[in-house]
C-alpha cells in the first residue's frame, strides 16, 4: 500500500514536470520561439504578431490536444485492463481505435458536413461496433488466454483498418482521412478542442466514479461479486467511459497506440492496484507520454514531421512483445 503522502508528492512532481515540459513544447517548432516570447504570447490574447499568433493558433491547440489525447487513451487502456483482467488489454490492441476510424470514416463520407460532435458519436458508433466483435469472439471459445484475446482483437482492428481504406479510397476521401489514420495532432484547431473536452472530462468523471469497483475485479469475480458488487453494471459503465474517451480521443488525433498498453503498467508499478489511484495517475502519464512524443515527431526532422503514432509505436511494440513473452500471460 503506497502511503499517501508518497502519493501527494508523486502527484505534485508528475503535475509539476508536467508543467514545466507544457510550457516548453510551446517553444518547440519549426520556428523556435524563446520561453519569454512565449510567455509574452500568453498575456497578449488577440495580438497579430507572427510569434504570438503561432503560439495561440498553432501551438496551443496542439499542446491541448496531447494532453487530452494522451489522459483519454491512458485511462481507457487502464479501464480494460482492470476490467478484462488483461495486461494486453488496450484500445489499440483490442480494436476500438481501429473501430473508431471506421466510424470517423463513415462520417466523413456520409455526413461530409457534419459537426465535431456528430463525427465524436460516429467514432463511438465504430468502437462499440469494434467491441461487439470481439465479444462475440470471446463467446465462440472459453478458457480464453490474454494471448489469444489480444490476437482477437488485432484481427478484428486489421479487418476495420482494411474496410476503412476500401471505402475510403471508393468513396475518394483518402486525403482526408489521412491525417488521423496517421495519428497525429499537428494542425488541430481550438475549436476542436473545445468540442471534445466536455466528452474527455465525461469520461474521466465515469472513470472515477468506477474505479473502485474495477479495484475489486482485480481481486477476481467472486470477490467483486461477495463485496457486494454487480458484474454486468461495473462492465457497462467502465465500457461506457472506454468508449467515450478512446472514441473522443481518436476523432481528435487518430488511432495513436499504445498509449493505453504501456500507461497502466507504469503506473500499477509506482501506485499499486488501487485504480482510485490508477486512473488519475494514469490520466497524468499518459498526458506526459504523448506530449514527449510529439515533440520528438516534430524535432526528429525538420521541418517535417514523424507521425505521432509511429513514435508512441516504437515504444509500445517491445513493450507488448515483452508481456506477450511473460509466463503468466502466455498460461
Amino acid at each position: 500500500m503506497v502511503s499517501t503522502k508518497r502519493v501527494a508528492l508523486l502527484a505534485v512532481v508528475l503535475i509539476a514536470v508536467l508543467g514545466a515540459l507544457a510550457l516548453f513544447s510551446l517553444t518547440v517548432g519549426m520556428r523556435a520561439i524563446p520561453l519569454s516570447g512565449v510567455l509574452n504570447a500568453l498575456q497578449s490574447a488577440g495580438s497579430q504578431e507572427p510569434s504570438d499568433l503561432v503560439v495561440w493558433t498553432l501551438r496551443l491547440p496542439r499542446l491541448l490536444a496531447a494532453l487530452v489525447c494522451g489522459m483519454s487513451f491512458a485511462v481507457a487502456g487502464a479501464l480494460m485492463q482492470g476490467v478484462t483482467n488483461n495486461p494486453l488489454a488496450s484500445p489499440s490492441i483490442l480494436g476500438i481505435n481501429a473501430g473508431a476510424s471506421f466510424g470517423l470514416a463513415l462520417a466523413m463520407i456520409f455526413l461530409p458536413a457534419a459537426s465535431l460532435q456528430v463525427t465524436i458519436v460516429s467514432a463511438f458508433f465504430g468502437a462499440a461496433l469494434a467491441t461487439a466483435f470481439i465479444l462475440v469472439l470471446a463467446s465462440l471459445k472459453h478458457g480464453l488466454t490474454p494471448v489469444y484475446i489480444a490476437l482477437a482483437g488485432t484481427a478484428v482492428s486489421a479487418v476495420f483498418l482494411a474496410v476503412t481504406q476500401v471505402i475510403v479510397v471508393f468513396f475518394d476521401v483518402a486525403q482526408e482521412l489521412s491525417y488521423w489514420t496517421a495519428g497525429g495532432i499537428s494542425g488541430i484547431r481550438m475549436t476542436a478542442i473545445l468540442g471534445v473536452v466536455p466528452w474527455t472530462i465525461l469520461g474521466l468523471i465515469l472513470a472515477v466514479s468506477v474505479s473502485r469497483s474495477v479495484t475489486l475485479l482485480s481481486f477476481g469475480e467472486d470477490m467483486a461479486i461477495g463485496l457486494g458488487g454487480s458484474l454486468s453494471r461495473i462492465r457497462l459503465r467502465a465500457g461506457l467511459a472506454v468508449l467515450i474517451l478512446a472514441g473522443s480521443a481518436v476523432a481528435v488525433a487518430g488511432p495513436v497506440g499504445f498509449v493505453g498498453l504501456v500507461v497502466p503498467h507504469i503506473t500499477r508499478r509506482i501506485v499499486g492496484i488501487d485504480y482510485r489511484l490508477v486512473v488519475p495517475f494514469s490520466a497524468l502519464l499518459g498526458a506526459l507520454l504523448v506530449l514527449v512524443a510529439d515533440m520528438v515527431a516534430r524535432t526528429v526532422s525538420p521541418p517535417f514531421e514523424i507521425p505521432l503514432g509511429a513514435v508512441t509505436a516504437l515504444v509500445g511494440v517491445p513493450f507488448f512483445l515483452y508481456l506477450a513473452n511473460r509466463k503468466e500471460v502466455r498460461g
